[in-house]
């Protein structure tokens, strides 16, 4: 008896676990076809997304193509679609930025503002985050608001994974707190990338505004 019993516990165990299932079948019928289901949901969201994308990049194409043949009211025209269209996209994002440029360079600088503000922050737009931003503090500069600029220039530059970039919107924050009138913040900046070795392409310079601010303040 003792010799057989493992086998018997053996059969026991599969005979529950075929009951088990038979009890259960219409239950695990039902999961199941919830699984698919979700899978199926889920390929065809992912499908839907890349053939956006797909399209929001061809439209992108057209409108830099009229850009390029000098046809800026058209291109500004085709822009606007792809941006309206296809807001969540990398392409739709490039085109708020090529909008806000147009806007800027039309002297409607809130418009482009208001068009990057839109953007800034989202999903699409991660990978434009810092660039972004500094466009954000060329639309402020070009209002006159050189504080503000300087703030979106110093975010640019913390939000940037690449040191070259970084010290480039550094320095932008440096002269555009110093066009404000902002001499300690100025000055904190262009000491940094004096020193920091990260921020040597800039150092250059800094060390000249360093100089023109020691002349400013020695004539106080």
């Amino acid at each position: 008896m003792t010799a057989t019993q493992p086998e018997t516990t053996a059969a026991d165990r599969a005979q529950t676990f075929i009951d088990w299932t038979k009890i259960n079948a219409k239950a695990l019928s039902v999961g199941a076809a919830i699984i698919v289901v979700a899978a199926l949901g889920y390929w065809f969201y992912a499908r839907s997304k890349e053939i956006q994308a797909t399209n929001a990049e061809k439209a992108l194409m057209q409108a830099k193509q009229s850009m390029t043949a000098g046809n800026l009211a058209l291109a500004q025209s085709d822009l606007q679609k792809v941006f309206s269209r296809y807001e969540s996209t990398p392409a739709g994002v490039e085109a708020a930025m090529l909008l806000a440029e147009i806007d800027f360079d039309a002297g409607k600088y809130q418009d482009g503002l208001t068009k990057l503000q839109k953007i800034t922050g989202t999903g699409a737009a991660a990978a434009s985050q810092s660039t972004i931003e500094s466009l954000e503090g060329d639309g402020y500069a070009q209002m006159g608001k050189m504080a503000e600029a300087a703030k979106q220039y110093q975010q640019a530059a913390d939000d940037t994974p690449f040191e070259i970039e970084k010290a480039y919107q550094k320095a932008k924050a440096a002269r555009a707190y110093q066009s404000a009138g902002d001499v300690a913040k100025a000055r904190a900046i262009w000491t940094d990338l004096a020193t920091d070795p990260k921020g040597q392409t800039m150092a250059a310079e800094a060390r000249i505004r360093i100089g023109e601010l020691d002349a400013q303040a020695a004539k106080k």
